[in-house]
């Protein structure tokens, strides 16, 4: 038994971190409803067209908005949806955005 915990062990600890899945996110955060499906037709002028982002640019304007470092704009919005992710799903999100045509 002490065998078979040791190699379980090593397993999880030797497995890669399955990547998550942006395009899903994207979906399931409702980040669509105000941006579009395709990240091109948003609700409203006002709201970023985010497909083709840059991901880091992308990735941080999340972060900051989430924080309330940046707080300006249509930002305000944005504040309550951003509390329902966290800093792995913010960088699948934004790197499924980034290769967007």
């Amino acid at each position: 038994m002490k065998h078979f915990l040791l190699l379980a062990s090593a397993l999880v600890v030797s497995s890669p971190a399955l990547a998550l899945d942006g395009a899903k996110l994207y979906q399931e955060k409702t980040c669509w409803s105000c941006h579009g499906k395709d990240a091109k037709k948003t609700l409203t002028p006002a709201y970023p067209k985010l497909a083709g982002q840059n991901a880091a640019y992308a990735e941080q304007q999340m972060k900051d908005i989430k924080s309330g470092a940046r707080s300006n704009g249509q930002s305000a919005a944005m504040k309550g949806v951003m509390g329902l992710v966290n800093d792995e799903e913010i960088k699948a999100i934004a790197q499924y955005l980034s290769t967007l045509k």
